[in-house]
């Protein structure tokens, strides 16, 4: 007699191959909870994809979701977690397309996701600053929102997002080019912002750890660029700890 786990796991894998029989449920009736399955997947990445979805259409969404699928299943009881892995899933087929720009706008969409469940923490203001040398500055590491979200794009895809939060949204010119921002959450909404290049890179050596000094080199920030970065970090509220990094 077969176990329970291997009950459950014939299911499943029926539930994703039409070929797949299982050992509890004739055809007939598999094809219900089959057809509810795919339902079910394809609304939650469309919840969590609604841009992209809203660009492709409904038809080609459906498509999409269903190849998805077929790589990648669900393996949590959590659908907020399905499209974790969709947009290098597009990255793999629209690979050489004219619409390979999707997989990024699909990562602003996750950047949205993974944001809308991350933590918010009491934020700094810029007088927190106002202890430390010229000197020690330099040498101060900076903790972030532990919900920003980071990504920089060959296509347009922040200005796509931007664009498409009404209905009837016109379509995006790709040849814009390049664009770079950051994802955040802030009082339980999520906030996508495009940033200029400097700003951009300086944001993401504070992310990774680098001191105030380190990440004003690598963005190649003048005094006057520094000073106006670091107000937007702090008026944001982006800015969660410091800490003083040894020489």
């Amino acid at each position: 007699m077969a176990s329970l786990r291997e009950i459950q796991r014939s299911f499943a894998a029926a539930l994703r191959d039409p070929a797949v029989t299982c050992a509890v449920l004739p055809p007939a009736n598999l094809g219900v909870y089959r057809n509810n399955g795919a339902i079910t997947f394809r609304e939650a990445l469309g919840q969590t994809f609604p841009v992209l979805r809203r660009r492709v259409g409904d038809d080609y969404f459906r498509q999409l979701s269903t190849h998805y699928r077929e790589r990648f299943p669900s393996r949590s009881g959590d659908l907020h977690w399905a499209g974790r892995d969709f947009a290098a899933f597009l990255d793999d087929y629209l690979a050489g397309s004219e619409y390979q720009w999707l997989a990024d706008l699909a990562r602003v969409e996750w950047a949205c996701a993974e944001s809308l469940v991350a933590a918010e923490r009491v934020s700094l203001g810029v007088d927190s600053l106002a202890g430390y040398s010229s000197v020690a500055l330099e040498r101060l590491a900076f903790g972030l929102q532990p919900s920003l979200r980071t990504l920089s794009s060959s296509f347009p895809v922040f200005s796509v997002w931007l664009t498409n939060q009404v209905d009837n949204a016109p379509p995006v010119d790709q040849s814009q080019g390049s664009e770079q921002g950051m994802i955040r959450i802030r009082h339980d909404s999520v906030e996508v912002r495009k940033l200029d290049r400097a700003a951009f890179s300086f944001i993401c050596a504070l992310a990774q750890g680098a001191t105030l000094g380190e990440a004003m080199t690598a963005a190649a920030l003048d005094a006057r660029a520094l000073t106006n970065v670091l107000a937007f970090l702090f008026a944001e509220g982006l800015v969660c700890s410091l800490t003083l990094k040894s020489a």
